[in-house]
C-alpha cells in the first residue's frame, strides 16, 4: 500500500518524465532484489518508475550510458528486420530536459515504456518456455554482434570476477563484523576448497581465448518477458547490469536459476537438485539462436560456467549475510544463509550430474549440426573437472 507521502512523493518524481495530470493510478511493483520499481498507468500508456540503489549502482549514469547505448543498438537492428521495436526492446523514456535519470531530493530515478500483453515469471517449469527463454539470451547475442565492447562502461567492477569476489569474502570472514562466521564454517571450507578454479573464466578472457561479448549479468526467467497469449519469449529486461563479459556467465547464470528444481531461498535441501530437462531446453535454445557467433572454446565451458556461477552466487549471499545483509533485500534474518546454502547444495548436485550435463550439450552440438570442431564427445571422462574443479569435498 502506497500512503499518501510516498504518492505525493512519485508524483513529483513523474513529472520529470510525463504529464502528472494524465497519471491514473501508481501501484508497487514486486519482485526485485535491488531497486524501487512502480507502475504508472495513464488512459493509454503505462510505464515503470524506478529508483535506482545507488548503494548497488555507484555509477548510476555509466549504468543507463551501457543501457542507452545496447538497446539504440538494438532498437536499429529491429527495426531494420521490420520487427516491432517497442515489444523487442526497452525504451527509455527521457526527462523533460532530455536525460535518462532524474535526480529528486538526493535520488535516482529511471523510466522506461511499460511492455502490455506481457509476463515475466518467478520460475518457469515448462521446458518448451525455458527453450524460448534460451532461445531470447542466444538472440539477444546475435542481435550485439557487431557492438564493440569498449563503448561499455564497468558500472560494477569484478561483477562476475568470482576471484576477486573471493578475495572480498576472505576478508568479510576474517573481519566477522556481525559474529556469524561460527554459524557457518562448513560454508566456508567448501568455498575455500573449490577457490582454485575460480579465475578460470576470466582468464580466457585476459588471454583472448574466447571473446569478450556484451553480457546481461542476471539471466533470471523474471527478466525475460514472455507474449502473455502466445507465450514466446520477447526481451531481455532489467538491464542494469550489462557490461562487457562472457556468454559463459549469462549461460551459467540461467541454468543456475532456471534449471534448480527448488527457489533459491528453498530451505530443505532436499528437494535442490538439477533438472536436466530444463538443462537441455536452455542449451538447445540458445545454440540454437547463437550458431556461427559462439566458438568451439565457449562451448566447451559451458558446464563449467554453469558450476561457477552457482558457487559464486552462493558465496555472494554467503558474504552479504556475514556482512549485515547490505546488498540483497531479505524478508528475514537468515534469508541470506539460507539462499548461500541453497546454491552451494545447487553445486554439489551440478558437479555429480557433470556427466549427463557434458552429454547434453554434446547431443544438441550435433544436433544442430555445428562443425566437429564444436563436438567434446571424447574429452568428458567423468575425471575432465580434476584440473578445473578439486572434486570430494567432504566438509
Amino acid at each position: 500500500m502506497i500512503t499518501l507521502e510516498k504518492k505525493e512523493h512519485l508524483l513529483k518524481v513523474c513529472k520529470e518524465f510525463v504529464d502528472v495530470s494524465k497519471v491514473v493510478e501508481i501501484s508497487e511493483l514486486k519482485g526485485g532484489h535491488i531497486n524501487e520499481s512502480y507502475l504508472i498507468t495513464m488512459p493509454e500508456v503505462e510505464y515503470t518508475l524506478q529508483k535506482i540503489n545507488t548503494h548497488v549502482f555507484r555509477s548510476p549514469y555509466g549504468m543507463m550510458h551501457n543501457i542507452q547505448e545496447v538497446t539504440d543498438f538494438i532498437r536499429k537492428k529491429i527495426v531494420y528486420t521490420g520487427l516491432n521495436p517497442q515489444r523487442g526492446v526497452l525504451n527509455i523514456v527521457l526527462t523533460r530536459y532530455d536525460q535518462t535519470l532524474a535526480i529528486i531530493e538526493d535520488e535516482y530515478w529511471r523510466c522506461t515504456q511499460f511492455i502490455n500483453n506481457a509476463t515475466a515469471y518467478e520460475r518457469l517449469d515448462d521446458p518448451e518456455m525455458f527453450y524460448e527463454m534460451g532461445r531470447i539470451v542466444g538472440d539477444f547475442q546475435g542481435l550485439l554482434d557487431g557492438f564493440h565492447t569498449r563503448i561499455l562502461e564497468d558500472t560494477i567492477p569484478h561483477f562476475h570476477d568470482t576471484a576477486y569476489r573471493y578475495d572480498h569474502f576472505l576478508q568479510i570472514v576474517k573481519l566477522d563484523s556481525c559474529d556469524r562466521v561460527k554459524e557457518v564454517k562448513e560454508e566456508i571450507a567448501k568455498i575455500k576448497y573449490f577457490s582454485p578454479c575460480f579465475s578460470y573464466i576470466n582468464k580466457l578472457i585476459e588471454d583472448k581465448e574466447i571473446p569478450r561479448r556484451v553480457t546481461h549479468n542476471d539471466t533470471k526467467p523474471s527478466n525475460v518477458l514472455f507474449d502473455s497469449k502466445t507465450k514466446k519469449a520477447i526481451c531481455l529486461i532489467d538491464l542494469d547490469t550489462v557490461m562487457k563479459g562472457s556468454i559463459l556467465f549469462d549461460y551459467g547464470d540461467a541454468l543456475r536459476g532456471g534449471a534448480s528444481t527448488a527457489k533459491e531461498d528453498e530451505k530443505d535441501l532436499s528437494k535442490v537438485t538439477v533438472d536436466l530437462r530444463m538443462v537441455e531446453a536452455f542449451t538447445k535454445g540458445m545454440l540454437a539462436e547463437m550458431k556461427g557467433i559462439i566458438t568451439p572454446k565457449e562451448v566447451a565451458n559451458l558446464f563449467y560456467a554453469y558450476a561457477l556461477m552457482t558457487m559464486e552466487l552462493g558465496m555472494r549471499f554467503l558474504d552479504d549475510y556475514l556482512d549485515g545483509d547490505k546488498y540483497f533485500k531479505t524478508s528475514y534474518p537468515t534469508h541470506n544463509l539460507d539462499r548461500a546454502k541453497n546454491q552451494l547444495k545447487l553445486f554439489d548436485e551440478i558437479i555429480d550430474k557433470r556427466k549427463e550435463i557434458f552429454d547434453i550439450i554434446n547431443n544438441i552440438v550435433i544436433e544442430l549440426g555445428f562443425d566437429k570442431e564444436f563436438r567434446f564427445v571424447d574429452k568428458h571422462p567423468s575425471g575432465f573437472l580434476n584440473d578445473k574443479f578439486p572434486t570430494g569435498f567432504k566438509g
